[in-house]
């Protein structure tokens, strides 16, 4: 008869209580965030089958609906409202009501949440009604819908970037297709050449005459012709 029962059901209760951890996200938890989370959960009598409570990031958080069952099995859970749910610049907001069968008085609690992030409107709603049980019933555990409401600098909600017009994109794909420009080459250095003043003085007298002296006009020596005919 056992060898038709899931595997489970035939192993010790050891290694059930393992695949029940396994099953509900526990057993990658640290020992000691292990033991927190089961210490809440049997704090408040939480059922994390039924996720009243989850793991995130490896820290405990009691849900929406872990504090619903709080409410509820207390007793005294008298009713709650949330306002429909605003949007301004940067979140949705609605406020929610508490009430309670032995408080002369209902606790009203707002909740926000970004707007622009998955289910945005909905998550609104969820925070409020988890801000307010969660100070109705006393509940001192962390809360899913509350980890970011603390500090509003945790919440970065990326900006998407403005469409193009079609002729920016035209523009751009233009742009795109041309060859890149050789960027302009140094202008080649310009050397400067010395050259010396000559003597180009002429002979005048017998057969050199007319003869110019090539030696530089400084030089203190004779003059002297390219043929080297003067002087003689």
């Amino acid at each position: 008869m056992t060898d038709n029962l899931p595997a489970t059901m035939q192993s010790t209760p050891e290694k059930r209580e393992i695949a029940l951890l396994r099953a509900i996200g526990l057993d990658k938890a640290s020992p000691e965030m292990r033991e927190l989370a089961l210490a809440i959960a049997d704090r408040y009598n939480l059922d994390p089958m039924l996720r009243h409570l989850v793991l995130i990031d490896g820290k405990p958080f009691i849900t929406r609906d872990g504090l619903l069952w709080i409410a509820h099995r207390s007793g005294q859970f008298d009713g709650i409202k949330v306002s429909r749910p605003v949007r301004d610049e940067k979140f949705w907001r609605a406020d929610a009501t508490v009430w309670r069968k032995d408080m002369s008085h209902p606790v009203e609690f707002s909740g926000r949440f970004p707007a622009g992030a998955k289910n945005d409107e909905e998550m609104c709603v969820k925070v409020a009604e988890s801000m307010a049980l969660r100070r109705a019933f006393n509940v001192a555990a962390p809360t899913v819908d509350e980890r970011w409401a603390g500090d509003e600098s945790d919440v970065i909600m990326p900006r998407p970037s403005p469409a193009l017009s079609l002729a920016e994109v035209a523009r751009a794909r233009a742009e795109a297709a041309q060859p890149a420009q050789d960027a302009p080459s140094d202008p080649e250095p310009v050397v400067v050449v010395s050259v010396p003043t000559m003597c180009g003085v002429q002979a005048t007298d017998g057969l050199m005459a007319g003869a110019v002296c090539i030696l530089p006009a400084h030089d203190s020596g004779p003059h002297k012709s390219s043929d080297g005919s003067w002087p003689r």
